[in-house]
């Protein structure tokens, strides 16, 4: 899904109690100090020879972080791309995860479905109380989150921005498709 719903999403499963976690100021926070440490992480690991790279997990480690695999801030592009080849045949958008889901489900003739988020009790905008969105980003975290997602902005055809303003609509959705 689009790189900065992806990030809001992730902070609220990262919520730390110790500060408001409604507040654009914390959201801001936790997108710079969250993305400098990976960041940091992923420099480590390219210095690393890839053969001398772990190729699983190891027994009862948790956070090793030479194995960005567990974590769950790997662009979307990672997992679509080798290189410039394509590996993934279908792609379904977070976008319409329901909607795509079910569609890819009956093309291969399964009787599976996810319901709509709202009607599953997944975090949505349309509770009523104040939530955060991507509208909270400050310019220096969407510089970050576009910096640091660049790949997936590219290859999976999001529109980066540079600052959010009140009344514009932003288009979050991919024109990559399988």
């Amino acid at each position: 899904y689009c790189p900065w719903m992806g990030f809001q999403a992730k902070y609220r499963m990262d919520l730390k109690h110790d500060k408001d976690p409604n507040e654009p100021e914390h959201l801001n926070w936790w997108v710079k100090d969250t993305i400098t440490k990976l960041s940091a992480q992923v420099d480590e690991f390219q210095k690393v020879d890839p053969s001398d790279r772990p190729k699983v997990q190891q027994k009862y480690v948790s956070e090793d972080p030479r194995l960005l695999a567990q974590k769950h801030y790997v662009n979307q592009a990672e997992y679509v791309f080798d290189g410039e080849n394509r590996v993934v045949k279908n792609v379904v958008h977070y976008e319409h995860l329901s909607e795509e889901f079910n569609a890819l489900m009956k093309k291969y003739g399964m009787d599976i479905t996810i319901p709509p988020k709202h009607e599953s009790g997944v975090y949505t905008s349309d509770h009523g109380d104040k939530r955060l969105t991507f509208m909270d980003l400050n310019e220096e975290s969407i510089k970050i989150i576009n910096d640091y997602a660049k790949a997936d902005f590219e290859r999976l055809g999001y529109k980066m921005v540079d600052k959010f303003e009140e009344g514009v609509e932003y288009n979050t959705e991919a024109t990559f498709t399988s």
